[in-house]
């Protein structure tokens, strides 16, 4: 029951039976905090004929005016018993009020749960003024920027998909001013939704207006959160400026509720966040305890001198861990229990490429010297992810100084290759047929086979030349060999009793080079013994060659041909020399089909029917683009200087020219 139907029902108790009728007072748009009205009550009286009129004015509580008219009655008498009827309503509806909020004290207030508050803070506020049929409670999001409906009474669901924005309608409005808003009209209130999206016009067009609304902020000290609505459906009725005070005064409360939500929200994260670096700092010191204990018995176990799997197996057995570890040099091992995924084999190439990953089921572990990954362990993630980890982190280090180790005795054994590489030729006992070293032993044929160091390898040099030189020797078909590497690259020496052998051992060689995307030479295959330097260089000049080309694989020395001449030049240089001859081709429109018809024709040694067929031409139509090539260029094909420019001109276009990264084409071979 509202304030006017108590007073109402009060007066119509009267013996005098009184005619009562109420006039509503339109509230200003907007209510700040500092020109809010007087709580106060006006009376008054006149008479008209013999009736007494009486005037209450309530507006201030209920938004209205209070006018009785009692036939023939004592005004003052009649007054009197107006007051008090009025004044103990309105008392009667102030202690409901405060009765309302303490209850809103206890059931918000006391609440930390963000939902809990929602619900129970628009149903108390109803209760708090409760000439309200509905009411929203709206709260700003900012990863949308829309005004949110959290709660509502007195709609249907749908109403939960009423979102605005800052200043859109009435509630944006008073969430951007920060100024609560009274309207006791429907006039006002549809005026009042201003700025609606379309979708919103659409949704409200489908409800019913309320005959009067109050809205009010809810805001802390610096940020505004949302917004609190009540509204009526009754016709005639109106807020007064003190329902207006006590929807502040719940919106008040519910910004210090949410304040302590957040705040003990904040709190619980904060501890569970301390929890998980206490239980993190607890795994790590036990992990560490644990590698701590582990690297006296894993420095025992490499103390032997054994192969590394031996090693590794032992480690795996003593340690029950699973585990697989792969190195640049093609060295693999993988425990009993131990299943191996399927890109396991790529292991090498991808440490060379940079490109170890870490996946979701798989835990790498790189085994590292000095700034380069040299070999990786993988092991399961799962329970046991962490000490697995932990052991072969150890584990990895001792495999890093085993490859040293190794390393620096490849290197003392590459440098006693080295040295009896340059005395071959020059003594005759080491040259001698029967003389065996290093497992080589002179043939009657020999070829030298130069694998080019690229500088530009972030790989470490002695290792990156050692892996290159295993590989290479792996898919050799000649076991008879002596090999050694220097700052330049790796030098292999075949020695066989037929030349077919070392065409076939040169093929396969070639074909790793295209699939590591190496620049490779070979020297001519001469009879031994030879002057070996000398076919030392010739493998080191057409492997530079084959480095100038941009292009992975072998290039024989026989085959450089007028290369030679410009192995001192720059690829650039040479490019631009060809292009300064084909220059007037870019020029004409037809420029491409005369520039190919003429390189064509030199190709096929200048006969006109070979060339047409390639071509797909007729032999006149051939006729016709060679002269206007010709004229074109301003050279005579007959003429032996012009065609030696030509052809030359098209031979470097072709071997330097649209450059491909190593390792995706093959060079020439024999």
């Amino acid at each position: 029951m509202t304030i006017m139907d108590e007073i109402e029902a009060s007066l119509l108790r009267l013996p005098d039976r009184p005619r009562i009728s109420w006039r509503r007072v339109t509230g200003r748009p907007m209510v700040s905090e500092t020109d809010a009205p007087e709580p106060a009550i006006g009376f008054s009286h006149h008479r008209d004929g013999d009736d007494a009129i009486l005037i209450a004015d309530i507006s201030y509580f209920a938004g209205a005016i209070c006018e009785v008219r009692i036939p023939g009655a004592h005004a003052e008498i009649a007054l009197a018993h107006l007051q008090e009827i009025v004044l103990s309503t309105v008392i009667r509806f102030q202690n409901r009020a405060v009765q309302a909020m303490n209850a809103i004290n206890r059931n918000v207030l006391d609440s930390l749960d963000p939902n809990e508050i929602n619900v129970n803070a628009l149903e108390q506020t109803l209760s708090v003024i409760a000439e309200s049929d509905a009411g929203v409670l709206r709260l700003y999001d900012e990863a949308s920027g829309l005004l949110i409906p959290v709660s509502q009474v007195g709609f249907d669901d749908d109403y939960y998909n009423y979102r605005i924005k800052p200043q859109e309608s009435i509630s944006g409005s008073v969430f951007s001013t920060g100024t609560p808003v009274l309207l006791n009209s429907a006039a006002d209130i549809r005026d009042a939704h201003a700025n609606l999206r379309a979708p919103n016009v659409r949704f409200l067009s489908e409800q019913r207006l309320s005959h009067s609304l109050i809205c009010v902020p809810i805001r802390t000290d610096t940020t505004t959160l949302g917004t609190l609505t009540v509204m009526s459906f009754r016709q005639g009725s109106a807020y007064g400026a003190f329902s207006v005070g006590l929807l502040a005064a719940v919106a008040t409360q519910l910004a210090i509720a949410y304040k302590k939500s957040q705040a003990y929200e904040q709190a619980v994260r904060s501890n569970e966040s301390i929890n998980r670096m206490r239980l993190e700092i607890e795994r790590r010191n036990a992990e560490l305890a644990r590698s701590l204990s582990a690297h006296d018995d894993i420095l025992s176990i490499f103390t032997h001198h054994r192969p590394l799997g031996e090693h590794l197996d032992e480690i795996a057995t003593h340690y029950g861990i699973d585990f697989h570890y792969a190195d640049i040099f093609g060295t693999t091992f993988g425990s009993k229990g131990w299943k191996e995924p399927k890109t396991t084999k790529d292991v090498p190439a991808a440490l060379l490429d940079g490109g170890l990953r870490q996946r979701e089921s798989i835990f790498v572990h790189p085994v590292r010297v000095a700034d380069d990954v040299v070999g990786t362990f993988r092991s399961e993630r799962g329970d046991n992810a962490g000490y697995c980890a932990a052991i072969l982190g150890v584990v990895s280090a001792f495999v890093a100084l085993e490859i040293v180790r190794s390393a620096s005795h490849d290197d003392i054994l590459n440098s006693r290759k080295r040295k009896h590489f340059e005395v071959l030729g020059k003594d005759d006992q080491a040259t001698s047929g029967g003389a065996v070293r290093f497992g080589f032993q002179i043939r009657k044929y020999c070829q030298i086979i130069f694998i080019r160091h690229e500088q530009g390898s972030a790989q470490n040099q002695s290792l990156f030349l050692q892996r290159t030189l295993q590989q290479a020797l792996k898919a050799a078909t000649i076991r008879n060999q002596l090999s050694f590497y220097t700052d330049e690259g790796v030098f292999l020496l075949f020695c066989a009793a037929t030349e077919e052998a070392l065409r076939t051992n040169l093929a396969s060689i070639g074909d790793q080079a295209v699939a590591e995307g190496w620049c490779c030479g070979a020297s001519l295959i001469q009879s031994a013994p030879h002057p070996y330097p000398e076919g030392a260089a010739q493998a080191v000049e057409a492997a530079h060659l084959m480095s100038m080309r941009h292009r992975a694989g072998i290039l024989m020395h026989s085959e450089t041909g007028i290369d030679r001449l410009l192995r001192k030049q720059s690829a650039a240089d040479i490019l631009e020399f060809a292009d300064q001859i084909l220059a007037p081709f870019e020029k004409e429109a037809n420029g491409d089909a005369l520039l190919r018809t003429l390189e064509t024709y030199i190709e096929s040694g200048k006969s006109a029917s070979k060339a047409a067929a390639c071509l797909g031409i007729h032999t006149n139509t051939l006729y016709q683009r060679l002269q206007r090539a010709q004229l074109l260029m301003g050279k005579d094909i007959d003429n032996k200087d012009d065609y030696l420019l030509l052809s030359l001109a098209f031979h470097l276009k072709s071997t330097y020219g649209s450059p491909r990264p190593a390792g995706r084409r093959k060079a020439t071979s024999p």
